[in-house]
């Protein structure tokens, strides 16, 4: 991606993941060209990448709007990711280059610095955030996979920001992918396929209990 596209996808990404965009919102190219001064085609790329995240709906001749958000999809395909995060955990310690651990080890010193700061920088952490997952799903060298998993962290992203985005939360995932690297560096695939597995464990526990508590359905001092 060039520096101008790769800055309007993820401008888009982090609108569409914290609301900025609400569920069902129509996207129409001109303003999104206007807005980010691209042109046609590296919108209709990013829309596509985007697409792929299931982040976006896009029907020809019918026009492009925010993935709408369903809990019980999410439910859905965090019960198939649990055993995927933790094949690619295995994967990575098995494959992972000196080029992507180093790329790891910068994520998370850029972390560091934004959990240091008073104010919390939601566009950076995010960012963090997907970086360190594409990292390892990258170092699986299984295409496959990383396109399947980078779907389902977007859609999850979006449930975790709607729901659970608060310092504490946001920061204990941060600790998890601190252990991920420390056990990836030493090659440790039983140990990354478990800190894999339970951060997405700890993810749904937060989002269930959430939900719940939005229903009506638990006691908040529970």
């Amino acid at each position: 991606m060039t520096s101008t596209k790769k800055k309007a996808y993820e401008n888009l990404r982090y609108r569409i993941i914290t609301q900025k965009l609400a569920p069902g919102e129509l996207l129409k190219d001109k303003d999104l060209m206007d807005q980010y001064g691209i042109g046609r085609t590296p919108l209709r790329e990013i829309i596509i990448e985007l697409q792929n995240e299931g982040l976006i709906n896009r029907v020809a001749r019918a026009g492009t709007w925010v993935a709408p958000m369903d809990f019980v999809f999410l439910k859905q395909i965090t019960e198939i990711r649990i055993g995927l995060e933790g094949i690619a955990g295995e994967l990575a310690a098995e494959r992972i280059s000196e080029d992507q651990l180093e790329q790891l080890e910068q994520i998370l010193a850029k972390v560091g610095v934004l959990e240091a700061e008073e104010k919390l920088n939601i566009e950076e952490l995010i960012k963090c955030e997907s970086q360190f997952h594409n990292v390892i799903y990258a170092a699986t060298n299984n295409q496959k996979l990383e396109t399947l998993l980078k779907s389902y962290q977007s859609i999850g992203a979006r449930f975790w920001h709607y729901l659970a985005y608060n310092r504490e939360e946001l920061f204990k995932q941060f600790e998890s992918q601190r252990q991920m690297f420390l056990a990836i560096k030493k090659k440790d695939k039983i140990k990354c396929k478990e800190i894999m597995e339970q951060h997405i464990r700890d993810y749904m526990g937060i989002i269930d209990r959430k939900i719940k508590l939005l229903n009506g359905t638990l006691d908040p001092n529970d």
